[in-house]
């Protein structure tokens, strides 16, 4: 039997098929993970659904009571299977389809610890992210006021009693949400250090100069495993480091990569402009002779790229890094 779950916000749509394509059983059912079990119930079937932002848990679930699940990459199982007609049936009639003719473009799934540290490491991202917004409010609070503020760091302990002693009701607002950040953010630091000091990947990534506890724990947990990367180059893909070509007739050109891990590929160019500012590499001397002839902002790209290489080789064969590479 063959079984197909279209997960949404508060439904589930679920469909049975038998090995001739026969529909067994099919209902649509709030989002409640008892009342999938039972739709499951006696039935061995394999399971496929597709990957979102909310299926780890019943993912997990499904793991842990025995059953053989695939989840499968959207975008991929749009490009094989189209409809005139689509709703939630047809969804997950033609997942259950799929799966019979075992058609499935499967989405990896990294072990619940390594997407604990994702978690953990994207988290920190978002508070950093959230706190840098609130900081532009402030200056944009001093601007519309037409303070002038450009000989002083606002955001050191003289800066933030400055701050305080203008008596801005919008200004003291987001320097309580920021002192809170930095308190959060400085405790994800420590845990941060902690894990990535465990972690097998990170330990060898902090190795490479311009990468720190929390850039090798990201970018481990953004890799989860080395292996499922047959070359390098299918690393830098993933990196969003590869962009694709686009080609007809005698035409072709460049064409922006919108697939990948936007995370790796954002950690990835943070951590190589610092390598090339403190680091006189293999990967420093690429970047400045690409830099002479075709600028920064393509030199910056391709030295990530090489960077990418270089931790594809560290991680495979569980090295630190080398200055030549």
């Amino acid at each position: 039997m063959y079984a197909a779950i279209d997960l949404h916000q508060k439904t589930v749509q679920l469909v049975l098929k038998d090995e001739g394509g026969r529909i067994a059983n099919e209902t649509k059912i709030n989002k409640d993970a008892k009342g999938i079990l039972e739709f499951l119930d006696d039935t061995d079937a394999e399971i496929v659904m597709e990957s979102g932002y909310n299926h780890e848990h019943i993912y997990d679930l499904l793991k842990e009571e025995g059953y053989d699940v695939r989840v499968a990459h959207p975008l991929m199982v749009k490009a094989i299977a189209c409809a005139k007609v689509k709703n939630d049936k047809v969804d997950a009639r033609t997942l259950a389809d799929l799966l019979r003719l075992d058609m499935i473009p499967e989405s990896y799934i990294p072990s619940i610890e390594t997407r604990e540290l994702r978690d953990l490491a994207r988290r920190r991202h978002y508070f950093v992210s959230t706190r840098t917004m609130f900081k532009n409010k402030i200056h944009a609070e001093l601007s519309r006021r037409w303070i002038d503020y450009s000989k002083a760091d606002l955001f050191t302990q003289t800066g933030k009693n400055y701050l305080k002693s203008l008596h801005i009701a919008a200004v003291d607002d987001y320097l309580d949400s920021i002192e809170f950040l930095d308190a959060k953010i400085k405790e994800l630091d420590s845990k941060i250090k902690e894990e990535a000091l465990r972690d097998k990947y990170a330990k060898l990534l902090i190795t490479v100069p311009g990468i720190s506890y929390y850039g090798a724990l990201l970018i481990s947990s953004e890799i989860a495993d080395i292996n499922r990367f047959p070359d390098p180059e299918h690393l830098c893909s993933y990196a969003k480091l590869a962009p694709g070509t686009h080609q007809s007739g005698d035409t072709q050109f460049a064409k922006p990569d919108r697939s990948g891990n936007r995370m790796l590929n954002w950690i990835m160019i943070q951590c190589i402009h610092v390598h090339v500012l403190n680091c006189n590499s293999s990967i420093t001397k690429h970047y400045n002779r690409i830099k002479e002839t075709k600028g920064a902002k393509i030199a910056i790209v391709a030295a990530a790229r090489k960077l990418a290489c270089a931790v594809y080789m560290m991680l495979k064969e569980e090295r630190a890094f080398r200055l030549d590479g």
